[in-house]
C-alpha cells in the first residue's frame, strides 16, 4: 500500500469520472451557488454550500494533479495492489468481488473500496490463497483471497 507521502493512484475510468465531477462543480455548481448568494437567498446554507463545494473542487484539483496511473505499477498478477480487482470467500462462503482504488476515488460506484478501508487494509500485498483477518467496525472476520485481477 502506498504511503500518505506518496502521489495518489488512480484507474483510467476513477481519473476520468473524478475530472468530470470537478467540472461540474467549476461549471454549474459553484456559479449556481454564487448566483443564489447574490440574489440574497439563504445566505448562511448557500455558504456552507459554497465552502463545501470550493473545497472539494481543491481537493480534486490536487489528487489529479498529483496522481500516478495504477498502470505505472508493475503488475503482479499474484499479488494484490491498488487497481486490481480482489474476490474474496468469507468463512460462510460467501464470495465478495470488490475493486481496490485510492480514497478518492472509492465513492465513485459501489464496486470500488478504498485502499484504506480494513478490506484493503487485510488484502494488499498478500496473495492469491491467502488467508487472511479483515477487521470491520462490527467486528474482526477471516477471508480467503481467491482471485485478482489488474484493471486495465
Amino acid at each position: 500500500m502506498s504511503s500518505s507521502n506518496e502521489p495518489p493512484l488512480l484507474t483510467s475510468d476513477g481519473r476520468a469520472r473524478l475530472e468530470e465531477r470537478a467540472r461540474r462543480l467549476e461549471e454549474e455548481t459553484i456559479p449556481a451557488v454564487l448566483e443564489a448568494m447574490d440574489e440574497g437567498e439563504d445566505e448562511l446554507g448557500l455558504q456552507l454550500e459554497y465552502d463545501m463545494a470550493t473545497n472539494e473542487l481543491e481537493r480534486l484539483k490536487y489528487v489529479l494533479e498529483t496522481a500516478r496511473s495504477v498502470d505505472e505499477i508493475p503488475e503482479d498478477p499474484d499479488i494484490v495492489q491498488i487497481g486490481d480487482w480482489v474476490s474474496i470467500r468469507t468463512e460462510d462462503g460467501e464470495v465478495e468481488r470488490h475493486l481496490i482504488v485510492h480514497p478518492a476515488e472509492a465513492g465513485i460506484d459501489v464496486n470500488r473500496i478504498s485502499a484504506e478501508s480494513p478490506l484493503a487494509v487485510a488484502v494488499l500485498d498478500k496473495r492469491v490463497g491467502d488467508e487472511v483477518i479483515i477487521n470491520a467496525p462490527s467486528g474482526a472476520y477471516p477471508a480467503k483471497i481467491i482471485e485478482t485481477l489488474r484493471v486495465h
